[in-house]
């Protein structure tokens, strides 16, 4: 037995016990630190159990830091995976969410929690130094490194109240992990912290994955895998069910080529030019504009309020263009200070900082033959406008610390919320690089001006949201889309979306009904947002659509829908033009191209004499 461990242990290489996961990251590297972000409703359990497995295979000792899980759950789920003496536990829960409950503390003096070697109970886990301190004590057991789980940095966050301390301890012990040449998990609830916690998560760490849930699919999504090639930032079906141990043996590289091939394909449909949503003559404009662009290999800047849907119009111009086969990678420079800014875009060698344990080749480089997109450019600050023009202009940079010039065939994409002309005039931005940036400009105009849009937008999201949630709720009486038609949409086009997720998930029966919308919608007025003049403003053909539309949600059962509406456009013409006196039966027909008999038959039909 001793003899077979010692062989499975020489064979055993840095993984997360999952193959898919494995192949996406393009392998795991001894000293990863892998954060996982997890998204509400999906449970982490599978990837520590498989994590835990793969490590007792190949030999290596886990230490399992606890701050959301009793250590009996702990015992129970993991530490029985792993022969005696390998799983480590250190107790941050019984002390912390636990309350110090007795039902929790008697597991230290139970016989039958022997499947744990030496667990380390803190009873001062509010303390970040306890843990330092337990972790030295753990770490130099055995005399072999061991890999490591924190089972939540949003569980250090609920119990020390303050993301500035998790991320110093985070930024303390990252580095400290690597140079063990060891492998770490932290587990995070994505929303359970802000963009700026998160961002800073992702610099200070080499490997982030997410794990959403969306139809009932697992997508697993790579958005950072320093020092290896990863298809960063595009999402990836994710099959637990059929994913094996990497242990197993099995090939995959076809099968993972195969899935890749077909998700790129299922994005390029996802994201088509005429995917956006909606009839006015803003959207036609809009249109126009993002197919221009997809065509052109030019720097494209994208302008608008918040939530009007500038991320999908740079998806929708990455995924039509020549480079859809290529990265799509996301930055939101709003949500990083500076210095980490400048690393994460360009990159940095070994050493060029305190905890620069290793090289990291930046965003820049990892959308190299693709697209990179910065969203809130206009938080960026002047020294590194001054770095991302000459990217622009000479395709070269140098990575933070390195003297060595980088060459990268990446096409921009900017957005911003905010008016860059007045961001110039006030010394904020250069001008040199908005004109830079701004060689195709897509404005995004506001929900408000474009109310025609609302019942189509009310109609897709839901059937997004009966789709996902497996729901029938179809109709909107005439008084809740004249409530929708009021209201001004501060939040736009996201706002309509969170509204109509809500009223498919609340509604009782098959209706959406004025008591599932919000109060500030409910309580405002049709003269308090929409113009005096709807038909000036959005155009005739635009308010016979609205009225057709409005006709076909309160309606449950769209058949011969087609007919009633035809019939009741033609009847409302003739009686219209007749009655208006301007015109004989003779001068009518004329007007209309109908015979005579054929105007006399519809004449009879609709009963106007």
């Amino acid at each position: 037995m001793g003899s077979n461990i010692e062989s499975m242990a020489q064979k055993y290489r840095p993984t997360t016990g999952i193959a898919e996961v494995d192949n996406a990251l393009g392998g795991v590297i001894a000293g990863d630190n892998l954060v996982w972000e997890i998204d509400s409703g999906v449970a982490g359990d599978h990837f520590i159990s498989q994590f835990v497995a793969a490590c007792e295979l190949g030999g290596v000792p886990v230490v399992y830091v606890s701050f959301n899980r009793s250590p009996q759950t702990i015992a129970a789920k993991y530490a029985r995976l792993m022969s005696p003496g390998r799983f480590s536990l250190i107790d941050c829960f019984s002390s912390g969410k636990g309350n110090s409950d007795e039902v929790f503390l008697k597991f230290f003096d139970d016989p039958a929690r022997n499947t744990v070697h030496a667990p380390v109970h803190i009873a001062d886990p509010a303390d970040p130094s306890r843990l330092e301190q337990a972790l030295i004590e753990v770490g130099t057991r055995g005399g072999r490194s061991a890999n490591y789980v924190f089972d939540s940095l949003t569980g250090m966050l609920d119990l020390w109240g303050d993301e500035n301390r998790v991320v110093r301890l985070f930024g303390h012990l990252c580095p400290r992990l690597y140079d063990l040449s060891t492998l770490a998990y932290w587990l995070v609830e994505t929303e359970a912290h802000t963009e700026a916690f998160l961002a800073k998560v992702r610099h200070i760490t080499q490997v982030v994955i997410e794990v959403s849930l969306a139809n009932g699919q697992r997508a697993l999504t790579v958005h950072k895998a320093a020092g290896r090639s990863a298809a960063i930032g595009a999402p990836q079906p994710l099959d637990l069910e059929e994913g094996s141990s990497v242990q197993d043996g099995e090939s995959r590289s076809a099968k993972d080529l195969d899935r890749m091939t077909r998700r790129g394909e299922e994005l390029r449909r996802k994201y088509q030019v005429d995917s956006i949503v909606g009839g006015s003559a803003a959207i036609r404009r809009l249109l126009g504009l993002a197919a221009t662009a997809a065509r052109s290999r030019s720097s494209v800047l994208i302008t608008g309020d918040t939530g009007t849907g500038k991320e999908l119009i740079a998806n929708v111009v990455h995924y039509n263009s020549d480079r859809a086969s290529g990265p799509l990678v996301k930055v939101n420079c709003g949500a990083l200070p500076e210095a980490l800014l400048e690393t994460e875009l360009f990159g940095h060698v070994k050493g060029a900082f305190t905890g620069a344990v290793r090289d990291y080749e930046g965003r820049f480089r990892a959308a190299d033959g693709g697209t990179l997109f910065l969203d809130e450019v206009s938080e960026m600050s002047p020294r590194l406008q001054v770095k991302l023009l000459r990217v622009l202009q000479e395709r070269q940079f140098e990575p933070v610390g390195s003297t060595r010039t980088m060459t990268v065939d990446v096409r921009i994409v900017a957005a911003t919320g905010r008016d860059l002309r007045s961001e110039i005039r006030a010394g904020r931005f250069r001008h040199d690089l908005f004109y830079r940036l701004n060689v195709i400009p897509i404005h995004i105009p506001p929900l408000s001006e474009r109310h025609e849009d609302i019942p189509l937008l009310v109609d897709h999201f839901l059937e997004k949201y009966n789709r996902e949630s497996n729901r029938q709720v179809t109709r909107v009486p005439r008084e809740v889309l004249d409530k929708l038609l009021a209201y001004s949409w501060p939040g736009n086009v996201r706002e309509l979306e969170n509204c109509m997720e809500r009223a498919v998930v609340m509604s009782p029966d098959n209706e959406v009904s004025l008591e599932l919308l919000p109060e500030e919608i409910r309580e405002c007025r049709p003269d308090s947002a929409v113009s005096p003049n709807p038909v000036s403003a959005a155009g005739p053909e635009s308010e016979l659509r609205q009225a057709v539309i409005r006709l076909l949600l309160s309606n449950n059962d769209p058949s011969g829908m087609r007919d009633i509406i035809l019939d009741t456009v033609e009847e409302t013409l003739l009686r219209h033009l007749l009655d208006s006196g301007r015109y004989s039966q003779r001068e009518l027909a004329r007007l209309l191209s109908l015979s005579r008999v054929t105007l006399r038959k519809k004449l009879d039909r609709y009963k106007i004499s």
